[in-house]
């Protein structure tokens, strides 16, 4: 997960801010039912990153995780299929969902397999004059393919950060809809590319 302690910050901002945006969007007069979904589905989703971002905050389970966003990710396929419009957002929501259901999977070793490590000792006294050597630290080491397929989906999120970037500066600068929409699907690839390319640091 992330250690460093500016980008774990920055992924907590990107996250609760993401988190609010989708909450108006859903809670919004205008908002079509499909629309709602999304904006809760959403919101989900950076609830849960929060909460891989900082490990004392409530976590769900591994299967209840994967069982989650694996239908979060078949309820985008099916506004992909069904509705007229927003094919191409629905379809990223749906991989965007997918991948979610992968990094439940790989934060559990009797999935993916891979080995805990430690570092950093620390001695603790357990009196008459004995002490006992303990880690500080653990981290699991990935398999490589784990590895590699985290790094591929790492710079697949950089690579998508860039494209709404450039979809945000494309619109008219009277369009605040959907540059605003636009910057904060970009903030959250990028907080999303920095969650997994952390898993291969």
């Amino acid at each position: 997960m992330i250690t460093d302690p500016f980008l774990k910050w920055a992924a907590t901002v990107a996250f609760v801010v993401a988190a609010v945006f989708w909450a108006m969007r859903a809670g919004a007069r205008s908002a079509t039912i499909p629309g709602r979904i999304t904006g809760v589905l959403q919101i989900v989703m950076s609830s849960a990153m929060l909460a891989m971002v900082w490990p004392r905050l409530p976590n769900v389970s591994t299967v209840a995780g994967m069982t989650v966003f694996a239908t979060a990710a078949a309820i985008f396929l099916v506004l992909r299929a069904t509705q007229r419009e927003h094919h191409i957002e629905n379809g990223y929501h749906a991989l965007k969902m997918a991948t979610m259901v992968w990094m439940y999977a790989v934060m559990d070793e009797s999935i993916v397999g891979g080995t805990q490590t430690s570092s950093g000792d620390s001695t603790m006294d357990m009196g008459g004059g004995t002490t006992m050597s303990m880690p500080t630290t653990m981290t699991m080491q990935l398999p490589s393919w784990a590895g590699y397929l985290d790094l591929a989906i790492g710079l697949a999120y950089l690579a998508t950060t860039a494209a709404w970037v450039a979809y945000t500066y494309r619109q008219a600068p009277t369009d605040h809809a959907h540059r605003r929409t636009g910057a904060m699907q970009a903030m959250m690839a990028a907080a999303m590319a920095a969650m997994f390319l952390s898993y291969i640091s």
